[in-house]
């Protein structure tokens, strides 16, 4: 094609064809461009396809991961509530000077737990790495950076505002408690039936005491934490004033979960319908 033209052009300056000449290298160079233009388009066209494949993947992906952390948070929430009901039970048994049972052994266990999230971010640093742009849909795209760069950090131990409450209990129990070793006393709590983006998770009931096998040999475990001194801890000011911080710190976690929790359901339900 090249020697084509070439051949022409040689044929109107042999003939001294100059005007005719210049109009005919200026057509070719006119179609040269057109050709490049339209070699550009429909590169930009299979580049634009290509990067809604790709988002099309990260998106089912990003639906994924946010799944699989969504089971780890509505646990650690779970969790977080028993030790919030365990707290209100002990407050009535101090306030309303009742009597002690037994079964407080297990309120007092959650009152110490605290629980953190460490949620797996695979995906959305992938995403970080490809552009956030590459998500089209704005209340996805927000939403989801807000989660994981806001919302995320801020479960996590490092980035938590309060103390451990485990950590902030743990001298004053050492003094004042001993381990439960009644395998007699019984406790369980249910992890609610919940949904997420089309996936269900069934209700989960935790027993205590429980047993596993190690070596073919039967262990049993539970937990419990008792007072050395029931009438002391109820008058004691350094117990009650820790039951005032530790209700703040769990209080502020709970909103914190509570409010990742419906973001990571509301981006879910997004990208379903996408």
């Amino acid at each position: 094609m090249i020697k084509f033209f070439r051949k022409i052009r040689q044929n109107l300056l042999s003939e001294g064809k100059t005007g005719k000449y210049i109009k005919y290298a200026i057509g070719e160079i006119v179609l040269v461009m057109i050709g490049i233009l339209l070699a550009l388009q429909v590169n930009n066209w299979n580049e634009g396809q290509k990067r809604l494949k790709q988002e099309t993947i990260l998106l089912g992906q990003l639906k994924e991961e946010i799944i699989n952390n969504y089971d780890d948070l509505i646990s650690d929430l779970t969790v977080l509530k028993q030790a919030e009901i365990s707290h209100f039970k002990i407050i009535d048994w101090i306030e309303q000077d009742l009597p002690y049972n037994d079964s407080l052994c297990f309120d007092f266990y959650w009152l110490k737990i605290d629980e953190y999230m460490y949620p797996i971010t695979a995906v959305y640093d992938k995403i970080r790495e490809e552009g956030l742009d590459i998500i089209r849909n704005d209340t996805i795209r927000v939403l989801t950076q807000s989660l994981y760069e806001s919302l995320f950090p801020r479960l996590r131990q490092a980035g938590s505002f309060y103390p451990d409450i485990s950590e902030y209990l743990g001298p004053y129990y050492l003094d004042n408690f001993r381990v439960n070793t009644d395998y007699n006393l019984k406790f369980s709590y249910i992890t609610k039936k919940d949904s997420i983006g089309g996936i269900i998770f069934n209700e989960e009931v935790s027993h205590y005491p429980g047993s596993f096998n190690l070596n073919g040999i039967e262990r049993k475990y539970t937990v419990g934490f008792v007072p050395l001194d029931y009438a002391m801890l109820k008058k004691d000011p350094k117990f009650r004033m820790q039951l005032n911080e530790i209700e703040e710190f769990r209080d502020h976690k709970i909103s914190r979960y509570s409010t990742a929790k419906r973001v990571m359901k509301w981006i879910a339900d997004l990208i379903e319908i996408e």
